[in-house]
């Protein structure tokens, strides 16, 4: 690969990082998820002599830590260690003292392994073609986001992430398919849920919530009356709500390993986050 060149990516690389995507089998990143994380991040690729995209990674950071994803090699390229210079890459636009998480595909388990990233938890990716609506009694209401209600959203959002991510946070919310909030007795939010369509699923995501009960209506919030696949990638602290999802016809899909760089920097969460927005940004 003496021809390949690393590249700062841009808007105008969406086409190729549409192909390397689909090339991947990740068919859910279109034009829009990809501009996505360009506008909340700095991605990098390989490109050989004649601008043709062979890899991408991307680094995307918040407040006290940093999520890397996107990492992609085209098959016959890979072992040329395209990947590890990529990582390394990531890694350097940020100063030692900030922890990077990422979410690891198979392939790309050894790499993190040796590059020191130490697993803490799993993402569960569960897939519904066919939902059941889910009823309870509870103290818990479920309404629609008003613009009133931002500021309320990033306090819970910031303490079950583990930091600030309000720019991000508006641009899902400015752009989702729909956005509820859930509110204790007392009219105070306690958590919210989001969706938004992608070429192959509605995507569930970010979901915070209190308590399993509050995470299954707002799942039954986003989910009821809806056609085609529904996706949700579940935070391994939050295992506990895999009976509700049964029950709403969602099946386990894949179980990946959820690592970290300078683990024991990694800020402190409370244990609220139910589902992730994607695997690369976390």
């Amino acid at each position: 690969m003496s021809d390949a060149a690393l590249s700062v990516l841009t808007k105008k690389d969406v086409p190729g990082l549409s192909a390397l995507c689909r090339h991947a089998g990740w068919p859910g990143y279109d034009e829009r998820e990809l501009g996505l994380l360009l506008q909340n991040g700095r991605l990098f690729g390989y490109k050989n002599s004649k601008g043709t995209l062979l890899s991408c990674s991307g680094i995307f950071p918040y407040g006290s830590f940093a999520s890397l994803g996107l990492v992609i090699v085209q098959k016959e390229f890979r072992g040329a260690g395209l990947g590890k210079k990529m990582v390394e890459t990531c890694i350097g636009e940020l100063n030692d003292t900030i922890p990077i998480m990422l979410v690891a595909t198979e392939q790309g388990l050894p790499l993190y392994q040796k590059a020191g990233f130490q697993q803490i938890s799993s993402i569960y990716k569960y897939v519904c073609d066919r939902f059941f609506p889910h009823t309870a009694d509870s103290e818990i209401d479920i309404v629609p986001f008003q613009a009133k209600d931002f500021q309320a959203l990033t306090k819970a959002d910031r303490a079950a992430f583990g930091t600030g991510r309000e720019r991000l946070l508006q641009q899902l919310v400015s752009g989702c398919l729909e956005c509820a909030v859930a509110k204790n007795k007392d009219g105070r939010i306690v958590g919210y849920g989001l969706s938004r369509q992608t070429p192959d699923s509605l995507r569930i995501g970010p979901l915070i919530a209190p308590s399993r009960e509050c995470a299954a209506l707002l799942i039954n919030e986003l989910a009821h009356g809806k056609q085609g696949r529904i996706r949700i990638d579940i935070s391994g602290e939050y295992r506990c709500i895999d009976p509700d999802l049964a029950a709403m016809g969602f099946v386990r899909d894949t179980e990946s390993p959820l690592m970290v760089l300078r683990k024991s920097l990694f800020p402190k969460r409370n244990g609220h986050l139910v589902a992730v927005t994607s695997q690369g940004l976390g």
